[in-house]
């Protein structure tokens, strides 16, 4: 099989990247993809993300290793493994990140890749429902945006207690400026879950000139000298092979660096240590990982919240309620509000986000486990942690999961940002707005008050963002180039949340879609 151009990986910026190549009928396009389809209603329910999460006919759920930061806590990192992509499993919460994000990304010596180069990106992405000023949101493209179809009402109660604490209203976080407190915006379509496969695939999938093959697990890109020449996968039981001379990985920040590594591109002590010929040196990939540190606070309350309704008996009604109407809580992504603040004055961009969800839960060794009486939850999210980690090959076996050392909160100033958000969303459930709702907080509880017993809880509980990026690190002294090509070979590229310079202000979603969206252009534009 000879193609144009190899696609691997059918997540975020993939699904944008393939169906924006194969607009042109004359390029010849291979998507490939590890998962499977994207056809059940685990995956278009919305709520259906607590039985997508650790799946693993959806999820490759690696395990890591022990967090010596968190006493030895041992997390998942979910990466979605089906059309799709994380896109498929995900929060499904559209944020595109501050502006200022991307102005440093430029700023470290990334060429175009400024807010006002990527506006028109998220802007030809969007096909965006809410009342956004049109300067801002795009309303014609292929990813559908919309605002909750059904909002708890102790959402309006948070969002009136934080504007009285001090948080300004945001019409649109994803508009003029990011900082505020709103009410969110998801990737679905009335009330289903739209995944960059819905976006971009439903379409492009008829055109002859593209070809998508499911259950194909790519063991490494091939190459003659330092020219790529194809693609290696296996696919039930059997090897098989691509040409092509060019190849895009959009395998995601877990992924893609390990099959740069299984293809001879790395730090060769390392590559050296699995036997694995080293093509390019390349002692950045693996490193510069990323995740988004997430503090859980949570209220008993006197409303009834969508742990007890999801659970109860009302649960057949809701699952009712969704097949006729696509309405109630089983449309319902986690945050049905969220705020974006900054912990000093002098930050350029918000370093937290909030996130406000009408259910509480636990996790245990079998999974997400709702509380059995009503109860609300705030995740305080940290945009800009300090720590990185670094992902590495367990062996040369392409079917080996990857190891992923990160310590979430090995940097004290990390602790202490998430410690003052966490007094803030305090100082918000003071307000008069919510006071009539809340019973007591349950977590951490109003036993922790001094910085060492914040300390103490946050590392006893804080929990992954699921937003891994940086691996494949864009830059001067990077992986990539900032067009995206991988150094010291020709004819690589990478195009997906492992060239992020640094993490994006909130989910990364909407900025890999934007990247898939780049790489397309870059690659039209060299002819």
């Amino acid at each position: 099989m000879t193609f144009d151009h190899i696609i691997v990986g059918a997540g975020s910026a993939g699904c944008a990247l393939a169906a924006r190549l194969s607009e042109n009928p004359a390029r010849r396009v291979l998507l490939l993809e590890a998962g499977g389809g994207d056809r059940s209603p685990i995956l278009t329910v919305p709520a259906g993300i607590v039985r997508a999460i650790g799946n693993p006919r959806y999820d490759w759920a690696h395990l890591a290793e022990p967090d010596a930061s968190r006493g030895g806590k041992v997390d998942l990192w979910p990466a979605g493994k089906v059309l799709g992509g994380s896109s498929s499993i995900n929060g499904m919460l559209w944020v595109r990140g501050n502006h200022g994000d991307f102005d440093r990304w430029q700023a470290a010596g990334n060429p175009g890749w400024g807010w006002a180069d990527v506006a028109p990106l998220f802007r030809r992405m969007e096909d965006y429902a809410g009342d956004g000023d049109c300067q801002w949101r795009g309303r014609l493209g292929p990813q559908r945006v919309e605002g909750l179809r059904t909002t708890h009402p102790m959402a309006r109660d948070f969002i009136a207690a934080a504007v009285a604490a001090g948080l300004p209203l945001n019409p649109d976080y994803n508009g003029e400026t990011q900082d505020g407190v709103a009410a969110p915006q998801v990737s679905q379509q009335r009330g289903s879950r739209f995944s960059a496969a819905s976006a971009y695939l439903a379409a492009a999938r008829r055109r002859p000139n593209l070809r998508i093959v499911t259950r194909a697990e790519v063991r490494r890109v091939t190459f003659g000298g330092r020219w790529v020449t194809g693609v290696e996968w296996q696919r039930h039981g059997r090897v098989e092979r691509a040409a092509a001379p060019e190849v895009t990985l959009c395998a995601g920040a877990l992924a893609t660096p390990k099959l740069l590594m299984l293809s001879g591109i790395g730090d060769a002590a390392h590559l050296g240590e699995h036997g694995i010929a080293v093509l390019h040196h390349s002692p950045q990939v693996g490193r510069n990982l990323a995740e988004h540190p997430n503090a859980n606070m949570s209220w008993d309350v006197r409303p009834r919240t969508y742990n007890v309704e999801i659970n109860g008996a009302r649960a057949p009604f809701h699952a009712l309620n969704w097949l006729l109407f696509r309405r109630g809580p089983a449309t319902s992504p986690y945050p049905h509000a969220v705020a974006f603040f900054r912990t000093a004055p002098d930050l350029k961009v918000p370093d937290i986000q909030l996130m406000f969800g009408p259910f509480a839960f636990a996790f245990s060794p079998e999974g997400v486990v709702p509380y059995r009486k009503p109860a609300v939850t705030v995740v305080a999210a940290l945009n800009d942690p300090r720590t990185r980690g670094r992902l590495t090959l367990r062996s040369a076996d392409p079917a080996a999961p990857p190891v992923i050392a990160h310590a979430l909160l090995a940097e004290e100033a990390d602790v202490a940002r998430l410690t003052l958000a966490c007094r803030r969303v305090r100082t918000i459930f003071e307000q008069a707005a919510l006071r009539a709702d809340v019973i007591a907080e349950r977590l951490p509880g109003a036993g922790v008050e001094r910085d060492d017993e914040w300390a103490d809880y946050l590392r006893a509980t804080t929990f992954l963002g699921y937003h891994p990026c940086g691996t494949a690190i864009m830059g001067p002294e990077g992986v990539v180039d900032a067009r995206l090509r991988v150094r010291g070979v020709e004819g690589l590229r990478v195009a997906d949340a492992s060239i992020m310079p640094s993490p994006v202000s909130g989910n990364t979603n909407a900025a890999s879609m934007m990247i898939g969206e780049k790489a397309a252009d870059l690659i039209a534009e060299q002819g």
